[in-house]
């Protein structure tokens, strides 16, 4: 034992000697590049938010057009489906496509973790372009679901969860900034695919539509895998299981969750039933497709602002307030309005608030679970997001029917309720998300 002793003092003095200082083991530790300090900026952040912006561009901008193929499979006459009459299997479609936008990310993470970050994003590029493919030769309603609805919405959600959680890998002061751009692809994949899409229909039928849209997800996709860079760093430290259930476990982040599933009720029933609203107020179908697109529009600008304002305020006191807002401008502007120019200003109050959450959903489980346990907080987080949409369109349906007792549901008065719900969905959660930012900070003005 007395032995051990002088050699390792002379081994430290053979150090000193050389003028080699020894290193505490905590330096040591410190020396490691952090996956908490990214550089925050520089060509490969940039062009990974380019990538997230095209992924969320091919995954729920194709998806957003949705209501432009209902409109013609019910009454195009390329449709193959005029025989199905109910307009709740047709969006059944839909509502399919986008929930399972978001029920398989955490088998994405087992690709991640096995693979590497592209792996799921080329396995999500090509489910969605076939999907469209596929759809397109479909002759049966059935084929149609599977292809449209499930096989693009696993698509769609292996390509776009891995890459929008890149982003906050690289940035950290301008990550809700980063953030806010890359998600807002959707926006503007709606505002450019929906003249796309109408266009097609009109001059080549529905077929050759998808077709179309297809093989503009796959070019976008190949774009998206050219750009898409992790940290090698991050590589080795964020986790990516398939249900790493300890996050439940963090404080406050059960609320977190509860929020996401229930502000996507207060998102969702406005992007569904606003066209049938228009209609009931006798808007021409023009003006009814300009309301959606200045929705879009104004919905991806406030993504970015909503991230930029986070970087200054701090992502969850944004969150608060944004979804706040959007509930009260359901029942300030949406209730009362009765012309074009009233919706046309819900457009812009409504879509400015309302995306907030898609621009500061990976930052705000960043600031409440860590950055090494990313990925399977957003598969989880994300798991949130899939039941809302399959079941707003018949919850929509349901409350418009409730007021049908001496009132038309082809008339503004029978969407009372659904409004009212809308709003209420968005105003309590945010509500939720109170006690996340009381573990951050009980002062009034704080950054949280």
């Amino acid at each position: 034992m007395n032995s051990a002793a002088p050699t390792i003092k002379s081994s430290l003095e053979q150090e000193t000697e050389k003028g080699v200082s020894p290193q505490p083991l905590q330096e040591a530790v410190d020396a490691e590049p952090d996956v908490d300090e990214p550089p925050d900026g520089g060509l490969q952040a940039w062009m990974t938010v380019a990538a997230s912006f095209l992924a969320s561009f091919m995954a729920f901008g194709a998806g957003n057009v949705w209501g432009v193929y209902q409109d013609a499979y019910m009454s195009d006459t390329s449709s193959r489906f005029s025989n199905v009459t109910s307009l709740f299997k047709i969006g059944f479609v839909g509502g399919t496509a986008t929930g399972f936008g978001f029920a398989v990310g955490p088998f994405g993470n087992v690709l991640v973790s096995r693979f590497g970050i592209r792996a799921p994003v080329l396995l999500g590029v090509l489910m969605m372009s076939v999907a469209l493919q596929l759809a397109s030769i479909a002759t049966t309603y059935w084929e149609l679901l599977l292809s449209q609805g499930i096989m693009f919405g696993i698509g769609s959600s292996l390509a776009y969860i891995p890459a929008i959680g890149l982003p906050s890998q690289w940035f950290n002061k301008r990550r809700g900034l980063a953030t806010g751009i890359a998600s807002s692809g959707s926006g503007v994949g709606a505002v450019v695919l929906a003249p796309i899409v109408q266009a097609a229909i009109d001059g080549l039928g529905i077929p050759w539509a998808l077709r179309i849209v297809g093989f503009l997800c796959f070019c976008f996709g190949m774009l998206a895998l050219g750009l898409l860079r992790q940290r090698t760093n991050a590589h080795k430290r964020v986790q990516y299981k398939l249900f790493d259930l300890t996050v439940l476990r963090t404080p406050t982040y059960p609320f977190y969750l509860a929020f996401a599933f229930l502000q996507f009720f207060g998102f969702i029933v406005p992007i569904f039933y606003i066209p049938g609203y228009c209609t009931a107020l006798g808007i021409s179908g023009t003006n009814n497709s300009a309301v959606l697109s200045v929705t879009a529009v104004v919905n991806s600008i406030g993504r970015i602002i909503a991230g930029r304002l986070a970087n200054q305020a701090g992502v969850v006191n944004v969150l608060i307030v944004f979804n706040f807002l959007s509930g009260v401008m359901c029942l300030a502007v949406w209730l009362v309005a009765e012309d074009i120019g009233v919706m046309m200003g819900f457009a812009v109050l409504w879509g400015l608030f309302s995306g907030a959450y898609w621009a500061l959903a990976v930052p705000a489980s960043a600031k409440i679970i860590g950055m090494e346990r990313l990925g399977s907080a957003v598969a989880i987080q994300y798991l949130m997001n899939v039941i809302p949409p399959i079941f707003a369109s018949p919850i929509g349906a349901r409350l418009i029917s409730a007021l049908q007792s001496g009132v038309s549901e082809e008339s503004r008065e029978a969407y009372r309720y659904l409004i009212v719900f809308s709003a209420l969905t968005s105003v309590v959660a945010s509500l939720l998300l109170v006690p996340v930012r009381l573990r951050y900070s009980r002062q009034l003005i704080a950054k949280v």
